[in-house]
C-alpha cells in the first residue's frame, strides 16, 4: 500500500537518525574508552553498583528519548514502546561490548537504568512540548530551532569535560557550556516561547534550565555537587538575565531575529573555552615544538583521561562546525549556501584547529597531533551537516503549516460558497466543517493524509465526490513538495 508522507516527516527522519547516531557514538565512546578489547569475553555479569553510577546511567540516556520524541512527526502520539526499545537496544549493544574489555563491567542494572533514562527523556519532551505547541508558528517551533541544537550538542561535551579532568580545577571548564546553554535558553524563551512583553512566571525557562543542568552538568561534574550545584545556579541565572535582556532588545528593535546577536555573544566565550581546554594546564610551555602523527607523543601513555580529553576536542569541534554554519547562514542568508560559502566554513574550522594544534606543540605532555587535527576537522563537518538537517526540518515544518493554513482558508471559502447556493444544488456528501476537505486530483493525493497539530485537524484527500473544487491559488507545485509518496 502507498501512503503519502509530509516533507517534514522525511526531514524529521533524517534529523532523528543523524542526532541519535551522534549521541550513540558519544555514549559508546564514553563507556568503552580506552578501547582495549579481547577476542573473547573476559568476565560475566556483575551485580556491583552504587548510587552515583545508577543516577549517571539514567541521566546519560535521557537525551535519547528526548531527541527521539523531538524529531517524530508533529502531532503523533507518543510511542513509548519504541522509546524503550531504542534505549534497551543501544544499552544492550554497549553492555555486550563491555564483556570483551577487562576495564569495563557488564550489568543488567545498567541496562535497566539506561532504558529508564530514555523513557524519562521522552516524558520530559512531552511535558515541555505541551507548553509551546500552539497555533503560533514561532512559538510552536521553539524546541526545533537550529539555535536549540547547540543546547543539545553541549550535553555530551559536558560529559567529556568531566571525564577528561584529572583535577577539580579543570572540571570547572564545564561552567562555560553552562553559561552558553543558559544564554540560548533565555534567548529562545524571550524570542519564541514567550515573545510578548508581559511579565509572566518563567516556568518553562526554569524547567529547561534545571533539566539541562541535571543531564549535562551532573555527569560532567562526575557527581561532584560542589561543581554541579553552582553550575546549575549559573545556568539558571544566565537564562533569566538573558531572557530579560532579550525582551528589552526586542522592544527597541524592528526585527524579531535573535539568533545572530546570541551567536556573537557566545563566540568569544567558546573560543576561550577551546583554548583553555586544548592547552590545559596553561603552565609548562616549552620553547621546543613537538608533533606526532598519532594521538599521543612517543612515550606518553594513553590513559582514560587522556583519551577523553582528545575526544573532548573532537566533540568541541562538532559545535564549531554547527556554530560557524549557523552564524554564516544568519549573517549572509542564501549566499552562505553556495559552494564558496561552504568552503569558507571549512576554512574557518581548519584555521581554528590548526591554531590550537600549533599551540599544543609547545606543551610536552600533549604535543601537536595530526590525527587529532583530522578528527576535529571531520567533527566540524559533522556539525555543519547536523545544522543543515536541523534547518531543513524547521523549514519543512513552516512550509507544511503555511500550506495547511491556505487549505483551511480555501475550505472556509468553499463552505461559504456552498451555503449561499440554492438547496437544490448538488449534494456534497460530506459536512464541510473542516473535519474533511476535498481537494482537486491535480494535487496527486490519492490516499488520506492527516495534518496534525494545526488549528483544526485536516484530512486532505481526493475523491469523486467533489461538487466544489477547493483551489489553493497556485500552490499545486508546493503541495507536491509538502506531500510526498512513500511505499509501505
Amino acid at each position: 500500500m502507498n501512503r503519502y508522507r509530509r516533507a517534514a516527516d522525511f526531514t524529521a527522519l533524517r534529523l532523528s537518525r543523524a542526532v541519535l547516531a551522534y549521541l550513540a557514538v558519544m555514549v559508546a565512546i564514553i563507556t568503552l574508552a580506552p578501547f582495549r578489547f579481547e577476542s573473547a569475553p573476559v568476565h560475566g555479569l556483575t551485580a556491583i553498583w552504587n548510587w552515583q553510577d545508577l543516577i549517571l546511567n539514567v541521566l546519560m540516556f535521557v537525551p535519547f528519548g528526548f531527541v527521539y520524541q523531538l524529531t517524530r512527526p508533529r502531532g503523533t502520539p507518543a510511542n513509548w514502546a519504541r522509546v524503550l526499545l531504542l534505549g534497551a537496544a543501544t544499552s544492550a549493544a554497549i553492555e555486550v561490548a563491555q564483556l570483551f574489555s577487562s576495564e569495563r563491567y557488564t550489568s543488567l542494572l545498567d541496562l535497566a537504568t539506561n532504558t529508564s533514562g530514555a523513557l524519562l527523556g521522552a516524558i520530559a519532551f512531552r511535558l515541555l512540548a505541551t507548553r509551546v505547541q500552539e497555533d503560533d508558528t514561532v512559538r510552536s517551533l521553539a524546541l526545533e530551532l537550529p539555535l536549540m541544537g547547540l543546547v543539545y550538542l553541549l550535553i555530551p561535551l559536558c560529559w567529556l569535560i568531566g571525564l577528561g579532568s584529572e583535577s577539580e580545577l579543570r572540571r570547572l571548564l564545564v561552567l562555560a557550556p553552562a553559561i552558553m546553554a543558559g544564554t540560548i535558553l533565555g534567548t529562545v524563551h524571550a524570542g519564541h516561547v514567550r515573545p510578548d512583553a508581559r511579565p509572566t512566571w518563567p516556568g518553562w525557562l526554569i524547567a529547561t534550565s534545571v533539566g539541562w543542568s541535571l543531564v549535562a552538568l551532573l555527569p560532567g561534574a562526575m557527581g561532584d555537587l560542589t561543581v554541579a550545584i553552582p553550575g546549575t545556579a549559573l545556568t539558571l541565572a544566565t537564562a533569566l538575565l538573558r531572557d530579560i535582556g532579550t525582551r528589552h532588545a526586542l522592544q527597541r528593535s524592528q526585527t524579531r531575529r535573535v539568533e545572530l546577536p546570541t551567536l556573537r555573544l557566545l563566540l568569544p566565550l567558546y573560543a576561550a573555552y577551546l583554548a583553555c581546554s586544548a592547552l590545559w594546564p596553561l603552565t609548562g610551555a616549552s620553547p621546543v615544538w613537538h608533533g606526532t602523527l598519532a594521538l599521543a607523543l612517543p612515550g606518553v601513555e594513553m590513559t582514560q583521561p587522556f583519551v577523553y580529553r582528545a575526544l573532548e576536542q573532537v566533540a568541541a569541534f562538532t559545535l564549531v562546525g554547527y556554530m560557524a554554519a549557523e552564524y554564516r547562514g544568519r549573517e549572509r542568508g542564501p549566499r552562505a549556501r553556495t559552494l564558496r560559502g561552504m568552503s569558507k566554513l571549512v576554512g574557518w574550522s581548519a584555521a581554528a584547529s590548526i591554531l590550537l594544534q600549533t599551540a599544543r606543540g609547545f606543551y610536552d605532555r600533549d604535543g601537536a597531533s595530526l590525527s587529532l587535527l583530522l578528527l576535529t576537522l571531520s567533527a566540524a563537518a559533522v556539525g555543519h551537516w547536523l545544522y543543515l538537517l536541523q534547518r531543513a526540518h524547521v523549514r519543512a515544518l513552516v512550509q507544511r503549516r503555511a500550506l495547511l493554513e491556505r487549505l483551511s482558508r480555501a475550505a472556509r471559502d468553499a463552505a461559504a460558497e456552498y451555503a449561499s447556493r440554492p438547496t437544490s444544488g448538488p449534494d456534497v456528501g460530506v459536512d464541510l466543517d473542516l473535519d474533511e476537505i476535498f481537494v482537486p486530483d491535480e494535487l496527486g493525493l490519492h490516499h488520506g493524509v492527516r495534518g496534525e497539530n494545526m488549528p483544526e485537524a485536516l484530512t486532505v484527500r481526493t475523491g469523486d465526490r467533489l461538487p466544489i473544487a477547493v483551489h489553493v491559488a497556485d500552490e499545486h507545485t508546493r503541495a507536491h513538495d509538502i506531500f510526498k509518496p512513500s511505499a509501505e
